[in-house]
């Protein structure tokens, strides 16, 4: 479980940084593509809610 706290205290922050670039930016504006980054948050955040629901860690 001390895993799982771990991944999603990182996963939080990488949220925070991404959230104050405005969405419609272009990737070179800041060297990353908005749209994909919080697509893929969204997915670790969902795997992070399976895993804990499965009791891993």
């Amino acid at each position: 479980m001390q895993a799982i706290g771990t991944l999603e205290r990182a996963v939080s922050r990488l949220e925070l940084e991404v959230s104050q670039y405005p969405a419609t930016s272009s990737p070179s504006s800041h060297g990353i593509d908005v749209t994909a980054a919080r697509t893929a948050l969204r997915s670790l955040d969902a795997l992070i809610a399976d895993m804990k629901g499965n009791g891993h860690g």
